[in-house]
């Protein structure tokens, strides 16, 4: 071999090998601009990431199987006494002395299936609480379409002034701009950000989500704009998630840990035990305005969530109308309270 070809053998391999170096540079580079942005992303929405309890793998919001067993024995002896007048007799006294016009209560032991009602039937203002079968319909599309959550839609904010916005980090969305669609559901759910929410349900295919709804059995019909919901037909989102009977166990615990996620702490939430579970997704609306949309006076609160008491996990809706939020708040909270007690109580 002439020492010409030699020459030109080592010139192919030096540039081969420096080919090889500048493409495993360029990896390199691409993987720490990769982490960089998933740092300064996290930084914004770390809440917004994996949703299995822990590195075993055992869920922490659906119904486990040692439950199951529990609720398919039917065993007498666990089962709740009746308590229902108690509850009967707060929202009697709080509508009795003016302080609220209106009060609605749900209860279901998820386990054993006793349940009572408080003006179950009585139908309210379903805007705000369809944020929830919304995160429902996109996170059942997202198992026949796994990059569907990764996807970039555009936030268009909120302006419909019925809905009030209490999101609570405004200064990272800003209205034009594209976000996640698994980031805008974490924001709709955790911080009821309305924007969200309109984003969201105007991307979402026309019929996507009343056939999720009539898929449920849910007695609501998501195309009548002035269409309100009971309690009872509520409650079937709520089901449908703790068993895991409609999203697959991963989908349906990924729900309930952004429901567990709420920036909402003054109801439900406020009247059980600090080490006690909840998931909860709260609402609010206005009920008479002024021309230029400012609040006059009455207003609806409304919280439907899951309490993960130990021996009863149980279900709570509670609707309230009034003037004053902060006895609206009160009157969520000492409901919440007095039922948990209750279930304690009966409990030990």
């Amino acid at each position: 071999m002439s020492d010409t070809t030699k020459n030109k053998l080592r010139t192919i391999a030096l540039n081969r090998s420096q080919l090889l170096i500048l493409l495993a540079l360029a990896f390199c580079f691409g993987v720490y601009v990769d982490r960089g942005i998933g740092i300064f992303s996290s930084a914004r929405h770390d809440d917004a990431k994996g949703y299995l309890a822990d590195g075993d793998g055992e869920y922490k919001y659906i119904r486990s199987a040692e439950q199951a067993k529990l609720a398919e024995s039917g065993r007498a002896a666990r089962e709740l006494k009746p308590f229902r007048y108690k509850v009967a007799a707060l929202a009697g006294s709080r509508q009795k002395s003016g302080e609220v016009s209106e009060i609605s209560v749900y209860f279901r032991d998820l386990l054993y299936g006793q349940r009572f009602g408080i003006r179950e039937q009585e139908r309210f203002s379903s805007d705000t609480l369809l944020k929830l079968p919304l995160m429902i319909a996109y996170l059942k599309r997202s198992e026949s379409t796994p990059l569907l959550l990764n996807r970039k839609i555009v936030y268009i904010g909120n302006h419909n002034a019925a809905l009030q916005d209490q999101s609570a980090s405004n200064d990272f969305f800003e209205e034009g701009r594209s976000y996640k669609i698994d980031t805008l559901i974490y924001r709709m759910i955790a911080y009821n950000d309305n924007g969200a929410y309109a984003s969201l349900k105007a991307h979402l295919p026309p019929g996507v989500l009343n056939r999720v709804i009539k898929d449920i059995s849910v007695d609501y019909d998501p195309t009548k704009n002035d269409d309100s919901i009971t309690f009872n037909a509520y409650a079937s989102f709520f089901r449908v998630l703790f068993n895991a009977s409609y999203l697959s166990s991963d989908m349906s615990e990924k729900a309930l840990r952004y429901l567990s996620k709420t920036a909402f702490k003054d109801g439900i939430i406020s009247g059980v035990p600090p080490d006690i579970d909840v998931v909860a997704k709260y609402g609010e609306r206005m009920l008479s305005q002024s021309a230029d949309g400012d609040a006059t006076g009455s207003r609806q609160y409304h919280e439907f969530g899951i309490v993960y008491h130990p021996v009863h996990p149980y279900l709570i809706g509670v609707m309230v109308r009034g003037d004053d939020p902060r006895i609206l708040s009160k009157t969520l909270r000492d409901i919440s309270a007095l039922v948990y007690e209750e279930v304690d109580r009966q409990s030990r």
